[in-house]
């Protein structure tokens, strides 16, 4: 009988997902993307949260900072809640994530993305071309590229003629480094924002089936 190492019951639950979900990419997703063309930024985490695929919408935590970061960056003129999320097409955002069919709040226990994962993100990039793609994390960036993230904020490469960012991670994981935090999505928000924003409105709705003490932020 083979030995098999003990990786912990939610990392072998999540091995077992990916296998299944790598040879069935047209299950119903848990969260079903919110894109449209032309939209200023995507952006894209690693799965959603268990708070998230119970209710059906991004960043549901009640811990996560994502839609006070939008309205503190000035991204949205007001705070959306997380059931609001169809909003953000309003205002030229867009969201995804590279998992669609696992739930997890912890990253660090994804194993790295296969081909066909990483492909059918390329796609939905290539046909909502936006003006930027932000992976929320350095963890997520390395998730979908397979390439390790040096530095924050906007990335010297581009994707498919978007160009690329890196935030800290909303969650609260990041929260001792909510200024460096904040301060990235307000840099995202004036290199994205346009006085004539080409992003499709609402109705035009696609689904796709900082430092402490001396610390750098992992994530």
């Amino acid at each position: 009988m083979a030995h098999i190492k003990p990786i912990g019951i939610e990392r072998a639950l999540i091995v077992i997902r990916t296998v299944e979900l790598e040879t069935n990419l047209e299950r119903a997703p848990l969260l079903p993307d919110i894109l449209a063309p032309g939209l200023d930024v995507v952006f894209v985490g690693a799965a959603p949260s268990h708070s998230s695929a119970q209710c059906g919408h991004f960043y549901a935590g009640p811990t996560n900072k994502f839609w006070r970061l939008l309205h503190q960056a000035g991204f949205t003129p007001r705070l959306l809640r997380s059931e609001e999320d169809g909003e953000a097409l309003r205002y030229g955002l867009g969201l995804t994530g590279i998992y669609k069919h696992i739930a997890t709040s912890a990253n660090h226990l994804l194993p790295m993305p296969g081909h066909d994962l990483r492909a059918a993100l390329a796609a939905k990039m290539r046909a909502c071309a936006p003006k930027f793609v932000c992976y929320n994390g350095k963890d997520v960036y390395h998730l979908c590229t397979g390439r390790v993230c040096m530095d924050w904020g906007e990335q010297a490469e581009q994707q498919d003629g978007a160009r690329v960012f890196v935030v800290h991670s909303s969650s609260a994981r990041a929260d001792a480094w909510s200024r460096e935090r904040l301060t990235l999505y307000q840099e995202l928000r004036q290199l994205s924002a346009s006085p004539s924003s080409n992003f499709a409105p609402i109705d035009s709705f696609v689904e796709w089936n900082g430092r402490q003490n001396g610390n750098e932020c992992p994530f």
